[in-house]
C-alpha cells in the first residue's frame, strides 16, 4: 500500500516535551559550561550512561510504584526496558558493577535529560534536563557537607540569590510516624500525600489515630527559617529516630552557618522525595518565580549495594530548566554572545564577504551573511536577537554598522576591520 502524499503529520509534541530555540539553547549551554567548571574544580568526573536500561534495575531504586514512574516498552529480544527517570540510579549501578572498593571514593558529574511518566496537567513534564553529581564512598557528614557546599556555590555563581535550600531527614518521618503508632499502609499514605502536599488527608488521617499529637505534627512540617523553633517542638516527641535525625540536620545547619550560608537555609522536615532509595538527609532548593523545585538530592546509602556491594553515598541534580527561568533576562545578558548580520547585496564579491565575517567572528562575534531580504523576513537574528547589521559599500570601502538596539549608524573604513 503506498503512502497518501496530502496525508498530513501531527502538527503537535506528545504532551511533556517541547523544542528549545537557538538562544534559549545557548544560554542553556552557558548555564552548564558554568556548573561544569565548578564540578571539576571539586574534582568530579563527568560520566555518561544509556538512556535505556533494563526495567528491573531502574526499578530498583524508584520502587514497587515504578509503572507510574517509568517510560517502558519491549525491545526486539522481548526485554523490558525502560528510559531512566533520574541518574542516580544508573550511577548507582554503574559504581557496582565496574568500580572496585579500593577505588573509593568516586567522584561523578553528568548533563543528562532523564524521562518519567505524568499526568495530563498542564505544563507537567516527561523529560527533565539535569546536571547533578554524586560522592560514593566518602565519609556521610563530610560527604553531605561538600555536595551541599558545592550546590550553594553553583547557585550563587550563576547569580540566584532569592533561593532557599530546605533541609529534611527521611528517617524523622520515619519516626514521627512510629511515634503516632501508625502500621507500615498507613505510613505509606503519609508518605504519599507528603509528596503530593496533601496536608488535608494528612491531618484527617492523624486526627483519627490521636488528637493531641495532631497539631504538633502539622507545625514541625512547615517549612521554617528558625531551627530553633523546630528544636523546640521536637523535644515534645519522645522517639529516638526523631531525635537523631533533627540532630544531624542540626549539625549540617550550624557547620553551613559557619560559612554564612544560613541565610540561605530552611528547616523542611516535610520535605520527602518520591524514590525509594533516599536513607538520609535529604533537600530540595526552591526560588521565587518558578513552579518548582530547581534542584534535590539527599543520601541513599544502600543503593549501590544492590548493584555490588554495600557503600554510603550522596548527591544532588539541578533542573536546568528551572535554572534558566530563575535567572531573570537582565542577567541572561552576560550568557549572551554579541550576534550580527552582514548584508550581502547580489552584486558582491562573496569571497570578499567570507574573508570580512571571519574577521568578526575572531573578535568572538556572531556573524550570519544574508541578503537584505532575508534581514526583514524571518531569518535567525531578527528583532532583539540582532545587535548590529554590517553593510559594505565595496566600492567606497566603507563598512556601515547600524546599532539595531540603539538605532545608531557608525561609518568606518574597511581597512579598520
Amino acid at each position: 500500500m503506498f503512502k497518501d502524499k496530502n496525508e498530513k503529520l501531527i502538527s503537535k509534541l506528545p504532551f511533556g516535551f517541547r523544542d528549545i530555540f537557538p538562544v534559549e539553547q545557548h544560554e542553556r549551554k552557558s548555564i552548564e559550561e558554568i556548573v561544569r567548571n565548578i564540578f571539576i574544580n571539586w574534582g568530579y568526573g563527568e560520566i555518561r550512561t544509556p538512556v535505556v536500561e533494563y526495567t528491573k534495575n531502574l526499578s530498583a531504586g524508584v520502587g514497587k510504584n515504578w509503572k507510574d514512574k517509568l517510560i517502558s516498552f519491549f525491545d526486539n529480544d522481548g526485554n523490558l526496558v525502560s528510559m531512566r527517570a533520574d541518574m542516580t540510579v544508573p550511577v548507582a549501578r554503574l559504581t557496582g558493577m565496574r568500580i572496585k572498593k579500593e577505588q573509593l571514593p568516586v567522584r561523578f558529574f553528568y548533563f543528562a535529560n532523564s524521562f518519567r511518566q505524568s499526568g495530563l496537567q498542564k505544563g507537567q513534564k516527561r523529560v527533565l534536563n539535569q546536571a547533578g553529581l554524586e560522592l560514593i564512598g566518602s565519609d556521610e557528614f563530610i560527604a553531605d557537607i561538600e555536595v551541599l557546599i558545592i550546590l550553594i556555590t553553583i547557585l550563587e555563581r550563576l547569580g540566584i540569590k532569592n533561593f532557599k535550600l530546605g533541609l529534611g531527614h527521611i528517617m524523622l518521618i520515619e519516626g514521627i510516624c512510629e511515634w503516632f503508632g501508625l502500621e507500615s499502609s498507613e505510613y505509606t499514605v503519609i508518605r504519599k500525600n507528603l509528596i503530593s502536599n496533601n496536608l488535608v488527608e494528612i491531618q484527617n488521617l492523624l486526627f483519627q489515630k490521636d488528637k493531641k499529637k495532631v497539631k504538633l505534627f502539622m507545625e514541625i512540617i512547615k517549612p521554617s527559617d528558625n531551627i530553633n523553633k523546630i528544636l523546640k517542638l521536637i523535644k515534645d516527641i519522645e522517639n529516638k529516630k526523631v531525635a537523631s535525625s533533627f540532630n544531624y540536620i542540626k549539625k549540617v545547619y550550624d557547620f553551613l552557618q559557619n560559612f554564612g550560608f544560613d541565610k540561605y537555609l530552611i528547616t523542611d522536615l516535610g520535605t520527602i522525595r518520591d524514590f525509594d532509595y533516599y536513607s538520609g538527609l535529604i533537600f530540595e532548593v526552591f526560588c521565587s518565580g518558578t513552579s518548582g523545585s530547581i534542584g534535590s538530592g539527599g543520601r541513599y546509602d544502600g543503593l549501590v549495594e544492590k548493584f555490588g556491594f554495600d557503600v554510603p553515598a550522596t548527591g544532588f541534580a539541578l533542573d536546568i530548566d528551572f535554572i534558566h527561568k530563575a535567572i531573570k533576562d537582565v542577567k541572561l545578558e552576560r550568557f549572551r554572545f554579541e550576534k550580527a548580520a552582514i548584508i550581502l547585496n547580489l552584486q558582491s564579491d562573496y569571497s570578499r564577504v567570507l574573508d570580512f565575517a571571519s574577521k568578526l567572528r575572531s573578535r568572538g562575534i556572531s556573524a550570519a551573511i544574508m541578503k537584505k531580504n532575508e534581514i526583514v523576513a524571518n531569518g535567525p537574528f531578527r528583532n532583539k536577537s540582532l545587535d548590529y547589521i554590517y553593510e559594505i559599500n565595496w566600492n567606497t570601502k566603507k563598512v556601515t554598522r547600524i546599532d539595531v538596539k540603539n538605532n545608531k549608524r557608525e561609518v568606518k573604513d574597511l581597512k579598520e576591520y
